[in-house]
């Protein structure tokens, strides 16, 4: 039970990322970089774009957490994979050829990052859990 309350925390904790990255990008192509009335546009097409290219940083990120479990390093390790893959998803940026976001791709790129990093910044009271129930199952296997 505990896995899927996880699973959907995780879920959960991907979309307020999401929501936070298009919040941060769409205040940001608003205020610099084009009108101010297109924030709803720039909103939506943020949420979208991040939810879809943010889809293969969340399945490492669970591969990355199913796989190091048992590590006393899990929170670091996974705040230095998730800085490195929203950095390289950030970089589609940079390759897209749109006039709209020239000359704004390092904020979209720094929103993109900050997200990743809060979102597994979120995740560190689950992680505390997990660890915590690790600790106190070894200590009662260890002493029954």
């Amino acid at each position: 039970m505990k896995f899927f309350k996880s699973i959907f925390s995780t879920f959960t904790i991907w979309v307020l990322a999401a929501l936070l990255n298009a919040l941060i990008s769409a205040t940001w192509m608003s205020l610099f970089a084009t009108e101010f009335n297109r924030w709803p546009v720039w909103f939506f097409l943020s949420v979208v774009f991040t939810l879809f290219f943010s889809l293969p940083g969340i399945l490492i990120f669970w591969l990355v957490l199913l796989s190091n479990w048992e590590k006393p390093l899990l929170f670091q390790t996974l705040l230095k994979v998730g800085f490195i893959i929203s950095s390289l998803s950030s970089l589609f940026l940079f390759v897209l050829n749109d006039h709209e976001i020239e000359g704004q791709q390092f904020p979209l790129s720094l929103s993109i990052i900050i997200s990743s990093i809060a979102s597994i910044m979120i995740h560190f009271t689950i992680l505390k859990n997990i660890s915590l129930n690790k600790i106190a199952n070894d200590y009662a296997s260890v002493n029954p």
